[in-house]
């Protein structure tokens, strides 16, 4: 069975294939789902393949985001090309200039690809994150200080009055 939703508004789309062209869709639960410039607040899906699209939460085995965007992608193998993730969450992941905050993987290959923050056991090809151990201790430690210094200021405030 295949649904082919086209500029309409759903809450909730179930069947064993769907392609979704130009429309929003409140859930999407298949076993394939191909996206082409539409979107959905959250897909369930064994494959999924978004060509210009959006989604807030991914999950399945095999992602594949192309010129898409998605705050979390979750699955086994995740594959983002030109793409943008608040979080990336995989096994395997494949990055080709795409940008996420979160990269959680057992395996990444980057390729002009960037990462706010990124814990890999293993990653191949040149990273760049905005921060590194080093920094992220010492922006810890900052925050800390200034907290700490406004807090007190207003410990001092509250005993005067």
């Amino acid at each position: 069975m295949t649904e082919n939703p086209t500029n309409q508004s759903e809450e909730e789309v179930k069947a064993e294939v769907i392609d979704l062209q130009g429309g929003l869709v409140d859930t999407i639960e298949a076993e394939n789902v191909h996206v082409t410039r539409g979107g959905a607040s959250r897909i369930l899906a064994s494959e999924v393949d978004m060509d210009v699209g959006g989604a807030f939460v991914i999950h399945g085995e095999k992602i594949k985001l192309n010129s898409a965007a998605a705050i979390v992608a979750r699955g086994d193998k995740v594959s983002l090309n030109d793409s943008s993730s608040g979080a990336a969450i995989a096994d395997d992941l494949e990055m080709n200039h795409s940008r996420t905050g979160l990269t959680i993987a057992r395996t990444v290959d980057m390729e002009n690809s960037s990462s706010v923050v990124l814990l890999a056991n293993e990653v191949h090809g040149p990273v760049e994150t905005m921060l590194d151990t080093r920094d992220a201790l010492l922006a810890g430690l900052v925050a800390g200080i200034g907290i700490g210094l406004v807090l007190t200021v207003f410990r001092l405030i509250a005993r005067r009055r």
